[in-house]
């Protein structure tokens, strides 16, 4: 296993991620945790529907897959089953997933 570096801009919301730590071989359906750099925190999400970053703990909460195709990847939280989304103001939160351009990251 390795560890690659993505970015993964959630602009305006309480999330401030600048530079995530994704720990999956690869960008297929591999689960895999985002660490912010700075924080050391895990982006993590809850059955409301909204994000965040905590303390890394493992949880389900914690572990995103992700799907891709040749201009965006969705990421799908493995516990919920919702996509990250966002909205027009910039708010990040996770949604039923719909393959709408909010949830294209």
């Amino acid at each position: 296993m390795y560890k690659s570096t993505r970015c993964l801009a959630l602009g305006g919301s309480a999330v401030i991620a600048s530079v995530l730590v994704v720990a999956a071989t690869s960008f297929a359906a591999n689960p895999g945790t985002y660490k912010n750099v700075a924080t050391g925190f895990c982006l993590d999400s809850n059955a409301n529907g909204e994000v965040y970053t905590l303390k890394c703990n493992g949880g389900n909460y914690q572990n995103w897959k992700v799907s891709s195709n040749r201009s965006a990847r969705i990421l799908t939280n493995v516990s919920t089953g919702f996509c990250l989304d966002s909205n027009a103001n910039g708010k990040v939160y996770t949604l039923k997933c719909n393959g709408g351009n909010y949830q294209k990251w």
